[in-house]
Formats: C-alpha cells, sequence, structure tokens
C-alpha cells in the first residue's frame, strides 16, 4: 500500500494505525482492514506474527512505538476493495520474497527496515 500522510510514494506492507482506548491489537487490525480496505476481517482470520518497538526521530523529538504485527488468512477479491483514499493511494501485491529481497537492499520504495525483517522471514 502506498500511504499518502506519514510516506508518500512508498509502499508499506501494512494496514494499520493507532490502538484505540479499550482496544486490542487484534481489534485495531480488523477495524483498520475494514476503514483503509473495505476488509471484513474476524478474530479467526488473523495470526499475531510478532511485535517490534520502533523509533520515529523528528529534529530533537523522539518518539518510540511498539508494533504489533499480524497476518490475514482469508481468500479476497482484490477488484473489490475500498480504498480509504484519504489514507492510501494504491495497493499492490508483492511476493513475500520480493518484500524481503527489498528490505535487505535497502530499498528506498519500501517502508519496512531490516529490523523487521525477522518478521516476513518466519513466513
Amino acid at each position: 500500500m502506498q500511504i499518502k500522510k506519514t510516506w508518500p510514494n512508498m509502499w508499506d506492507v501494512t494496514a494499520g494505525g493507532n490502538v484505540l482506548a479499550g482496544e486490542f491489537g487484534f481489534q485495531a487490525i480488523i477495524r483498520e482492514c475494514k476503514e483503509e480496505l473495505g476488509i471484513e476481517l474476524s478474530k479467526n482470520d488473523i495470526t499475531f506474527i510478532g511485535s517490534v518497538i520502533s523509533t520515529n526521530k523528528k529534529g530533537d523529538i523522539i518518539n518510540n512505538y511498539f508494533n504489533e504485527y499480524y497476518i490475514a488468512n482469508k481468500e479476497i477479491d482484490t477488484t473489490k476493495l475500498q480504498l480509504q483514499k484519504e489514507e492510501l493511494s494504491e495497493v499492490k501485491w508483492f511476493d513475500i520474497d520480493d518484500v524481503i529481497e527489498m528490505i535487505k537492499k535497502n530499498d528506498s520504495s519500501i517502508v519496512f527496515d531490516e529490523k523487521r525483517l525477522k518478521l516476513f522471514e518466519q513466513l
């Protein structure tokens, strides 16, 4: 997915967002997939694959984020995706080996870095 606001013109391999007050991580990904892609998921459709603490530095401000990652296991018709235009500009399917190679090469067109590589190598 190409995310317009935070990572313009870059591929991200996740649908996601912030966890709302009173919400668990798995509930947030179910909600975000519906909002961003129009995909209806249930708890049975997702599998937790790991978590990573990431750091975002802008000037003197450093923010740490706890990120949970899930895999959705559901057949979908990609022609029926409903993109949230404010968030996404495009969706494209990649082979997992291609994503791993992009991360290893530090490809500037992908958001993910080597620190999160282990999440994809276990798939």
